[in-house]
């Protein structure tokens, strides 16, 4: 893999200072964990969901562990990322990992055994699965075998950065999940580098995502790229014309699964600080349709990608928004979510939007 850091300019050095002081303040004022709270999971929950060939729902858990490797390092991490804020910082034993996934399951299980749905189940931990340093294999090897039990989820999804997906992972996995759908959803957040490593400090070439993506492949193991919609320093425009060139890359690379994920304020964050400072503003809807009316461009290609989008904070001041009416932001989640769990590009060339928000957004998608 190249050295991203050799591409650096000034401004990233900048960048990444910055970031790393955010991030050393915001962490001095957490809390340690007790031990009982470091064996139960950050959260977890069930929701309906689109999987790869139908709608059913989704199990999710949030693994406490000691958090990502990227953003405890020299470079305080993504320039948008705050999920460190409920890692534990120091090591997470195996034992307590197992037991958090474990208390998350079990309170679940007779739902989902006795569910008509099928289920894809998400694991997150605030950066990498495969990164040992986080979840140790003893760890990962237990999480396999109890999810290989249960016949209802037929999709696992897990996160990594590209540095840990190793053969020897990939294949430990496939060990038990042999009859699983396993997709492993990468944040490249864009497929343009300068964006992804200037404004983002992703430390992440799009080269390098294309060869995990071919590995992955050859083993019959699905990616979900996540992108940013919105980096920080990009305004409305900007932000719609760099999601349409990185799905349309995406698309014609077959990727198995597009993750649009508008960029919502996070704590500790560079962005939140730009936020404070009035030099950011979350996307608008009106946006993130626009870039799908126009990245899309036939209902076929829809059955040969899938593409999801699920905004944390939707609606509110620090996430995706359009002006302050709840009906407003209400119905273009209804929209959204319409969409998505249909994967039908008609119901985004049929919106009707009636909020007078429109005209404001209009003068201002070149400013912000």
């Amino acid at each position: 893999m190249k050295n991203v850091n050799n591409i650096n300019n000034n401004f990233n050095i900048a960048l990444t200072d910055k970031i790393k002081s955010l991030r050393t303040k915001s962490l001095k004022k957490k809390r340690k964990f007790s031990k009982e709270q470091l064996e139960k999971p950050v959260a977890f929950w069930t929701k309906r969901e689109r999987l790869i060939n139908e709608v059913g729902k989704e199990l999710t858990i949030i693994l406490r562990t000691r958090g990502c490797s990227w953003a405890l390092g020299e470079t305080g991490g993504c320039s948008m990322c705050g999920y460190v804020q409920d890692a534990n910082i120091d090591h997470v034993s195996s034992s307590q990992i197992i037991a958090q996934f474990d208390h998350a399951l079990q309170n679940k299980l007779n739902e989902i055994e006795t569910d008509s749905d099928n289920y894809v189940i998400k694991l997150y931990n605030s950066g990498s699965f495969f990164d040992d340093s986080e979840i140790e294999e003893d760890a990962r090897k237990h999480i396999y075998e109890k999810i290989a039990e249960i016949k209802k989820i037929k999709e696992i999804v897990i996160e990594s950065r590209v540095e840990f997906l190793t053969p020897e992972k990939i294949a430990g996995m496939q060990e038990f999940l042999k009859k699983k759908y396993v997709e492993i959803g990468i944040g490249l957040e864009t497929t343009n580098d300068y964006i992804r490593n200037e404004y983002i400090n992703k430390s992440l070439l799009y080269d390098d995502f294309v060869r995990a993506f071919k590995r992955c492949k050859e083993k019959g193991v699905g990616i979900k790229a996540y992108l940013l919609f919105k980096p920080p320093f990009l305004n409305e425009q900007g932000a719609i014309d760099d999601c349409i060139a990185s799905v349309r890359t995406l698309i014609n690379l077959k990727v198995n699964t597009i993750s649009i994920n508008p960029l919502n304020i996070q704590k500790g964050s560079l962005v939140e600080h730009l936020f404070y400072q009035n030099r950011y503003r979350p996307p608008w809807f009106y946006s993130l349709f626009k870039c799908l009316k126009k990245a899309i461009r036939q209902q076929e290609e829809l059955q040969m990608v899938r593409i999801l989008s699920d905004p944390s904070g939707a609606g509110t001041n620090r996430g995706i928004h359009n002006c302050r009416k709840r009906e407003c932001n209400e119905k273009m989640r209804t929209i959204l979510r319409n969409f998505v769990h249909n994967q039908n590009i008609e119901i985004l060339k049929n919106i009707e939007y009636d909020c007078p928000c429109k005209k404001k957004y209009k003068t201002q998608i070149n400013l912000y």
